[in-house]
């Protein structure tokens, strides 16, 4: 997909005008015409501010579609450091990552241990497979049971315990991928019970 027609993409996903997304981002309505119609090229700079406009990273905009399935076989999911004991994170979309990141997370009874509120890059939405957990932002809390799910913005700070006497199992998707240049684990390495989960992920 050419960056104009993704940039024309994301804006009418967003709802948002040309005028809106040219205030959002300090830019003129025309140059983002320009933009959306590949009549420019924009700078780093003009990127940046466009990218934040519309909840989405530079990369993103600018990374190369893949049209090529990619299948992650259950044997070889990468695993990312959670920092958490017990906690289990599994990637289970493309690596490198594409617009969309999909994990798996497991959480013990009581985990995370710790109460620090994590925050991400975008939107996040969190199915919860098996288990119970309590999901808390901004004030509220909200708890989800075995097919519950919450889709929210993950930028603002929020927090995921497993409230419940087993062990939790979540998937959670997030746009635009989060964990970044973070290196998995391999997949055939064993782990202590933490598995990953990068920065925006559910240890919420």
């Amino acid at each position: 997909m050419q960056l104009g027609r993704k940039i024309r993409d994301l804006r009418l996903r967003h709802g948002m005008t040309i005028q809106q997304l040219a205030d959002a981002s300090d830019l003129s309505k025309g140059f983002v015409s320009q933009v959306e119609n590949d009549r420019t090229s924009p700078s780093l700079a003009t990127l940046q501010n466009l990218a934040t406009a519309l909840h989405t990273s530079v990369s993103c905009l600018v990374a190369e579609d893949e049209p090529t399935p990619h299948v992650v076989r259950v044997a070889e999911r990468p695993r990312l450091d959670a920092g958490d004991d017990g906690v289990r994170v599994e990637v289970l979309s493309a690596l490198p990552p594409r617009n969309l990141e999909l994990l798996l997370v497991e959480l013990p009874p009581g985990a995370p241990n710790g109460s620090r509120p994590r925050s991400g890059d975008g939107e996040e939405c969190v199915l919860c497979v098996a288990g119970r957990v309590l999901l808390r932002q901004a004030g509220a809390t909200y708890a989800l049971g075995p097919g519950d799910s919450c889709h929210y913005d993950g930028r603002a700070p929020h927090t995921i315990h497993n409230a419940g006497t087993e062990t939790a199992r979540l998937l959670v998707a997030r746009t635009p991928a989060a964990f970044g240049g973070r290196r998995p684990e391999p997949a055939d390495r064993t782990q202590s019970g933490a598995g990953p989960m990068p920065s925006p992920a559910p240890t919420r």
